[in-house]
């Protein structure tokens, strides 16, 4: 294999058909934000309801910088907004430091007073889509999707109680392909 080649994820965990990829966006949504600097504005979601693992995890936190493109993703036991707040300090504040907004997708955990305060404490702000258009964190929700193909398609366990083991490693995969948008690949971007 050449060094000079990027790698790049095969078109069935993105779910491409036919050579087409993702549809062409006409003009911006209402609410985005754009970002101009790495971990400016954060995108959150999580998948939830995953089958327990057997360290107790049964929700992935999916995180994404909407300046690189950059995946960040944390096993968790709880949706509660301490647990969730804990994890966002632990996978993104420590290492690169608070933005300016996390976009999120209204969910009533996630505005709770704990984490309202932890935002206010980083001199963030919450940035919540308008309640009609929740396709507004479409970076986020395309990530979710992208992250669940790629833990599924490596998993072999049958119980597959060993998902949150795979999925943190596996983010890698999703950082290392080349973005045309961006010109690099999102981990490039971020780590040089």
């Amino acid at each position: 294999m050449d060094l000079q080649e990027r790698p790049t994820l095969c078109r069935s965990v993105y779910g491409l058909r036919n050579g087409k990829g993702r549809p062409t966006i006409q003009g911006m949504s209402p609410g985005n934000i754009v970002a101009t600097y790495p971990f400016q504005v954060i995108a959150k979601d999580h998948i939830p309801s995953l089958p327990a693992s057997y360290k107790g995890n049964t929700e992935l936190l999916v995180w994404v910088d909407l300046f690189t493109g950059y995946v960040i993703t944390k096993a968790n036991s709880s949706r509660s907004a301490q647990t969730v707040a804990e994890a966002y300090k632990e996978a993104v504040f420590r290492r690169f430091g608070a933005g300016e907004a996390i976009r999120h997708d209204r969910e009533p955990d996630f505005m709770a007073d704990f984490f309202r305060a932890f935002s206010k404490m980083m001199g963030q702000r919450q940035r919540a889509t308008l309640a009609y258009r929740p396709q507004a964190n479409g970076a986020a929700e395309r990530m979710v999707q992208t992250v669940v193909r790629v833990v599924k398609m490596h998993i072999t366990d049958i119980d597959q109680r060993y998902w949150d083991e795979y999925a943190e490693r596996l983010t890698f995969v999703v950082n290392t392909p080349y973005d045309r948008t961006r010109d690099e690949t999102p981990f490039y971007l971020v780590h040089g």
